[in-house]
Order: C-alpha cells, then sequence, then structure tokens
C-alpha cells in the first residue's frame, strides 16, 4: 500500500497529534506557530480527506462557533509506523480514536490547554518550558503505572529548573477516587524511586480540579493528610475556568499548606 504524501509541516501536525491525541484548529495553529489560519485550514483538510486525521465539527446552532476538533486516523500509521520517535503499540489506538468519549476527548483538550497557558507564563518570566504528555511519558518504566497527565519542568536561565507532575481531576470522580490519588502520590514520593532515578527532588504536584466545591474539598483533604504523614510533597490546586479565564497571564494556582 503507497504511504500518503504529506508535507513537513502536515507531519508535524500529525506528531502533535500523537502527543496530545486530541487538538483543536487553534492549538494546531499556535504549535506550528503559523499566522495565517487559511493555510491551516488547507493543510487540514487535505489530511482529513485523505482519512489521515478525523474532525469533529458540529453544525448545530450555537454549536458551529467552537474550532473543529482533530485526531489521528487510520491511515495515519502508515506514516508514523517506522517513526524512531513513535511506540507502535501506542500508534494502534489511532483505529479507535473516532471512538472516543467527549470526556476524554474534553480532558485532552484540556491538557493542550494548560500547556499553552505555562508556555505563555514561561515566556513572562524567561524561562524555557518542556512539557511532557502522558504519551511521552510511557517509556519511563520508574513512574507509577497511572502516568500523570504531563511532567512539566521549567528552566530558568540561571540554571534553576522547577519539575512538576500535573493531573487534571475529572468532574465524576468519586471523591473516594481522589483520595486514594492523593495517597498514591505520597508512597510513591516516599518510596524514593523518582529521586534515585532521576537524581532530582521530587516534584510539585499540579492538580486540576473541575469546580471550586472540588478544589475547595481537595485542598482541605490534602491539608489533613500533610500535616498527619508529615509528608513533604508540594501540591498546588486550580480550576479549568480558571485556566479557561486566565487569558494565559494571571497566576492561577493555590499552594495546599498543612491544616493547623
Amino acid at each position: 500500500m503507497e504511504t500518503p504524501k504529506i508535507t513537513p509541516k502536515q507531519l508535524q501536525i500529525l506528531l502533535h497529534l500523537y502527543r496530545f491525541r486530541f487538538l483543536n484548529r487553534h492549538h494546531i495553529q499556535s504549535f506550528l506557530n503559523h499566522k495565517d489560519p487559511k493555510r491551516i485550514n488547507e493543510w487540514l483538510k487535505d489530511l482529513t480527506s485523505k482519512q489521515i486525521i478525523g474532525r469533529i465539527y458540529s453544525k448545530k446552532l450555537g454549536e458551529n462557533i467552537q474550532p473543529a476538533i482533530y485526531y489521528l486516523s487510520s491511515k495515519s500509521h502508515q506514516i508514523l509506523k517506522d517513526r524512531d520517535d513513535i511506540d507502535k503499540r501506542i500508534l494502534k489506538r489511532v483505529y479507535q480514536e473516532r471512538l472516543r468519549s467527549r470526556k476524554l476527548i474534553d480532558h485532552h483538550l484540556l491538557v493542550a490547554d494548560i500547556h499553552f497557558f505555562l508556555q505563555a507564563q514561561a515566556k513572562d518570566n524567561n524561562q524555557q518550558l518542556h512539557f511532557f504528555t502522558k504519551t511521552d511519558l510511557t517509556k519511563h518504566t520508574y513512574l507509577p503505572f497511572q502516568r500523570p497527565d504531563a511532567y512539566i519542568a521549567l528552566k530558568a536561565n540561571t540554571d534553576d529548573t522547577k519539575r512538576y507532575f500535573m493531573e487534571i481531576i475529572a468532574p465524576d470522580t468519586p471523591r473516594f477516587a481522589m483520595r486514594a490519588k492523593i495517597g498514591q502520590w505520597l508512597e510513591y514520593a516516599d518510596g524514593g524511586k523518582w529521586q534515585e532515578t532521576t537524581n532530582h527532588p521530587f516534584p510539585t504536584i499540579l492538580l486540576a480540579c473541575p469546580s471550586e466545591a472540588t478544589k475547595h474539598y481537595l485542598y482541605h483533604h490534602i491539608s489533613q493528610v500533610l500535616e498527619q504523614e508529615m509528608a513533604e510533597v508540594d501540591f498546588y490546586l486550580t480550576t479549568d475556568h480558571s485556566i479557561e479565564a486566565s487569558k494565559m497571564k494571571t497566576n492561577i494556582w493555590q499552594r495546599v499548606v498543612e491544616a493547623n
């Protein structure tokens, strides 16, 4: 079977979709750092027509103002499967991406939103952002089995690097599951596997919450656990709404302090 012909810019689109899974047109234009949306649309339309990527777009009134969402489709496998930077086992998911739930799609779109939020902050603070998605982290066997949504490193000109694990809390996550997740992070930090393997201090944990109510609950739970276990792990919380409303400038993260 002949491999479809694509341009270098179109290949970049595929690689970004491989890492983030679902991206809207605005994300893709930002990743390519391209000022002409018409040209972006031409590349996307060509990839869609060749069944290399899939497209989600609603024509319903009110919904048709939202940017189209894109994901890897079946024929992307031919193009990407022999690249050294692609995990063939992960690439097989392209055959099922069109069946994913809206909840999962929104989750991955939010990961991209957070990437661009941090990128803007890094630029303002003269830092260099290194952002690794869950896909990027699959080859790192010293990480927990349930990989975080992202590992982030912010490097300043002084060689001072701040490191973070980032997780998005799904809207329907039961409270017992939230408590279990916090316990898993503390257990992983206490085990020392990250510190021994990387020779770096344990990263700060960033949690994006679906609502203020969830953020409030997690704040008080984490503060109590930190006091009880005398754990030396930093947690910072925000909400999905804060990320969307921030316009990429303000500090939206609240540090959890131990309960008194």
